[in-house]
């Protein structure tokens, strides 16, 4: 009888446990990777508000212009030859006509010196040591003039005198000339030299004559216009502002035509200002749209899919959008009828607005008080109630406004739901740091463990060569035995 030989251990000895011990620890840390997909979900969340947040911030800003009353108030005016008067408008001005007859324009005074027979502005005059005082209007400056002192001296000394007259040294035939220029226009920049202590370097100069008044190649004057035939401006400037309420003139050069300026209404900037919301709006509804889409079809959903939070936004900015606005009684009360709608085709969801400018124009041209007053502006009048005295606010401006800035100001609503999420975010972190502590101890533990059985393994493995050996001698000595 023969002895079995099959007493190895197959699979036992120099067995590789990676793979197990890989699938413990896989298995032990599956709520770690549960909590990563948590903390990732809610800063998915967390940056979705703040864009939420970000949006509807922007739409509050467009609502500040709505309620601007001046921009409603707009006004253009034009000139009917603007190479010699331009004008611009304010809210201010008042819609009309104005025929504007150009007297004479203001000029700055200048003044000049005798010839001064030098070669150059840096050679040494004649002229003697001292001082002279400049006066312009307030200011006042006392210049000290060495003696012999070259035009260039003479010029840098003025100017930097910043006394209101700006000196240059002209070439003329026979040497130089000072040029003495006021700084402004107007009579009442004229400037006026003195010489001062008995010096007589003006008179060295021949800027005072010899009975003391000064030289002057231009003297200052002021501009004169005419208004409607009946009103006469004077101005120490060619810009004239205040001669007809809300409009500056600016004189270029003298005519002898009479030059018409009319004003009338401009709505550029409230109808740039509707756009601008309008945009807004359909912008801000098509993303909080897509924030609560679930496609059936793809099994995706939207980063705040049946949030309520949201879904409360979403009806409110609809409702408040399609309603009466609380304005008081006047030409309009809802938006459809100044040419905003919602469209057809989307209705319930993002509901995209629709603006139509031509309605919005015949409007305006109708009752633009009303307009403004539909949008929360003051105009006509009518100083729609902002909310502010606990009455209910009129005006779509006023109504949007009262309802978005308790959800995007700072420690609003909005921020507290961020604050939120940056605590659950954090909350997560600290489990996720501790799991991931629990799974390295773990780790180290089993594989311990398998270093352990290893070593079982191998003096079991050695055992079973040991007996191999010994079964085989054993055969070998009956198989001898068997033969004789």
């Amino acid at each position: 009888m023969s002895v079995g030989t099959n007493l190895a251990l197959p699979g036992l000895s120099g067995y590789d446990f990676s793979g197990i011990i890989d699938a413990m620890v896989s298995n032990y840390s599956r709520p770690l990777v549960k909590m990563q997909q948590q903390q990732s979900n809610l800063q998915i969340k967390k940056d979705a508000w703040r864009d939420v947040n970000t949006r509807l911030s922007s739409l509050e800003n467009t609502l500040t212009k709505l309620r601007d009353s001046s921009v409603w108030a707009g006004t253009k005016a034009t000139s009917s030859d603007s190479s010699v008067l331009t004008v611009t408008s304010t809210a201010r001005a008042i819609q009309g006509t104005y025929n504007i007859k150009i007297i004479q324009m203001a000029v700055a005074q200048t003044a000049v010196s005798k010839t001064i027979a030098v070669e150059s502005v840096t050679e040494a005059t004649a002229v003697s040591g001292g001082s002279f005082k400049v006066t312009v209007g307030d200011k006042e400056a006392v210049i000290e003039i060495q003696a012999g002192a070259s035009l260039q001296d003479i010029v840098d000394a003025i100017n930097n005198s910043k006394v209101g007259v700006t000196a240059s040294a002209v070439k003329v035939e026979g040497g130089y000339k000072l040029a003495l220029l006021s700084a402004e226009t107007g009579v009442q920049n004229a400037a006026v030299f003195a010489e001062v202590d008995g010096g007589t370097i003006l008179h060295d100069l021949g800027i005072l004559r010899e009975d003391g008044t000064l030289n002057i190649s231009q003297a200052a004057q002021d501009a004169k216009i005419e208004i409607n035939g009946i009103t006469e401006i004077t101005s120490s400037s060619n810009e004239i502002i205040g001669a007809v309420p809300g409009l500056t003139l600016t004189i270029n050069k003298e005519t002898d035509a009479v030059v018409v300026v009319k004003v009338t209404a401009d709505y550029s900037q409230a109808e740039a200002a509707v756009k601008a919301f309008v945009d807004q709006y359909n912008s801000v509804m098509s993303f909080i749209e897509n924030m609560l889409s679930y496609n059936k079809e793809l099994g995706t959903k939207g980063d705040l899919y049946a949030d309520p939070l949201l879904q409360g936004i979403q009806s409110r900015l609809r409702s408040m959008i399609s309603g009466n606005l609380n304005k008081p009684a006047g030409t309009f009360n809802i938006l459809a009828e100044v040419g905003i709608t919602t469209s057809g085709d989307n209705f319930g969801k993002s509901a995209t607005l629709i603006f139509d400018t031509a309605k919005f124009r015949e409007a305006l041209a109708k009752d633009a008080a009303a307009v403004a007053n539909l949008f929360g502006a003051s105009a006509g009048g009518v100083d729609p109630n902002r909310g502010t005295d606990g009455g209910t606010p009129e005006g779509l401006a006023n109504i949007l406004y009262e309802y978005l800035h308790p959800l995007v100001m700072y420690g609003g609503t909005l921020s507290k739901t961020t604050e939120n999420y940056d605590k659950q975010i954090a909350d997560l972190k600290d489990r996720i740091a501790d799991f991931a502590r629990k799974i390295e101890t773990y780790t180290e533990t089993v594989r311990l463990r398998f270093v352990a059985l290893e070593s079982q393994l191998a003096a079991l493995n050695s055992q079973n060569q040991w007996l191999q050996m010994q079964i085989e001698a054993l055969n070998s000595f009956y198989n001898n035995n068997k033969k004789k």
